[in-house]
């Protein structure tokens, strides 16, 4: 008689959590649709109690003839698949020598070696995780790449974009693979695209440093992009009457509106005033360098490593270095970026990362923040100016 107890999962840990996990990495560990489903009905047919007490075991005693046919197959076919889940070590055979199963004696299918090596499978599953992860953040970059390309373009005049090394870069681009047929690459030529789409937007931006005279579009920087945001921003309300100002000009330097109803030392003028100080120190020359200080030390530190590249350029990669960790589908990033810009998008995304830890209404859900942005964005509602300021206030800077 048995006296040493049989393994059991980990603490917390059921019956169901084997199921799942299984169904989840069967592909990973070599098991097709059809041995999944066999597998996980395997263990579905076993006593719950027995993946966690160390007293049981978990097997499987029903008649192969009754679970074929529940599962629409022959007895032959199921023979086969077992042999099949016993050459990959997922459980063990104990029968009598005619090859009858008992619950009473213990004879059937044994599928304690799923315990035994459920630590394993579960760091299957996070490997597996942390690769489409992986994945995931290449075909961002991607993303980024193709609107550098296509930005770095417009800035051309015709004659550029008709010269011999512009059409060259031009056709290699064309030869890029679709955005649908990224993640089929595998992690490694992805890579190796990447790596290549990289090198040709830096030699699209060396050479037209090397034309500046002949671009006929400013180059981009953060004020550009981001200026049509400026406006009145308070975080208390105002009964003095909203300066209208002009989408794409700088902010007055002369406000001569009447001030609010009141005390000369009133809150909503003192807000009023420091509004319009910090609308001058978002849009002015060192702008992109003050909302870095503002930003998470995730997002700052991927500033750092790239401290190297021109300073939007760094910005833009820092926010997509951020968008997988943050939770954020590919699909809205390229749309931020399609229908923002990147500067912008990136702003967004370096918004929400800072905003997590936010004390009242803290971001949650960034994917869909991000979306929520995208459609103010495209309602012409979106204010970034007035974001960055109530971050600053929030950080006390």
């Amino acid at each position: 008689m048995r006296t040493d107890p049989f393994p059991s999962l980990p603490q917390g840990f059921s019956r169901r959590d084997v199921i799942a996990l299984m169904a989840d990495i069967g592909r990973d560990i070599g098991l097709g649709p059809r041995l999944t489903d066999i597998l996980t009905r395997l263990i579905g047919c076993t006593e719950a109690d027995a993946w966690i007490d160390p007293g049981k075991e978990p097997i499987f005693y029903g008649r192969q003839q009754s679970f074929a046919q529940k599962l629409g197959i022959s007895t032959r076919q199921l023979r086969t698949h077992e042999k099949t889940l016993l050459k990959h070590g997922l459980m063990e055979r104990r029968t009598a020598a005619n090859g009858s199963r008992h619950g009473s004696t213990g004879l059937g299918l044994v599928l304690t070696p799923l315990i035994e090596r459920f630590t394993d499978f579960l760091a299957v599953r996070e490997a597996r995780n942390a690769r489409y992860t992986r994945m995931k953040t290449l075909k961002a970059t991607r993303s980024v790449r193709w609107a550098t390309f296509r930005d770095e373009l417009a800035r051309l005049s015709p004659d550029d974009l008709l010269s011999d090394d512009v059409q060259e870069m031009i056709a290699e681009r064309e030869t890029w693979p679709r955005t649908d047929a990224l993640l089929s690459l595998g992690e490694a030529r992805l890579s190796q695209h990447i790596d290549a789409a990289t090198d040709l937007c830096t030699r699209l931006t060396v050479w037209i440093e090397n034309h500046a005279d002949s671009s006929c579009e400013p180059e981009e920087t953060f004020r550009s992009s981001i200026q049509e945001d400026i406006q009145m921003t308070l975080s208390e309300k105002c009964n003095a009457h909203a300066d209208k100002r002009s989408a794409g000009k700088p902010a007055h330097s002369n406000y001569s509106t009447p001030g609010p109803n009141g005390p000369v030392d009133y809150k909503e003028k003192e807000l009023e005033a420091e509004t319009l100080a910090l609308q001058g120190l978002f849009s002015g020359q060192y702008g992109l360098g003050h909302a870095v200080s503002l930003a998470s030390e995730d997002f700052k530190f991927e500033m750092q490593i790239r401290s190297g590249d021109r300073p939007e350029y760094a910005f833009v990669e820092a926010a997509n270095a951020r968008v997988a960790p943050l939770g954020i589908n590919i699909t809205a990033w390229a749309a931020a970026c399609d229908r923002m810009g990147r500067v912008p998008a990136a702003l967004c995304v370096m918004l929400l990362d800072a905003n997590r830890d936010h004390p009242t209404a803290p971001v949650m859900n960034p994917g869909g923040a991000l979306r929520g942005m995208i459609k103010a964005h495209n309602r012409g509602k979106l204010n970034l100016i007035g974001s960055l300021i109530g971050l600053h206030r929030r950080r006390g800077l």
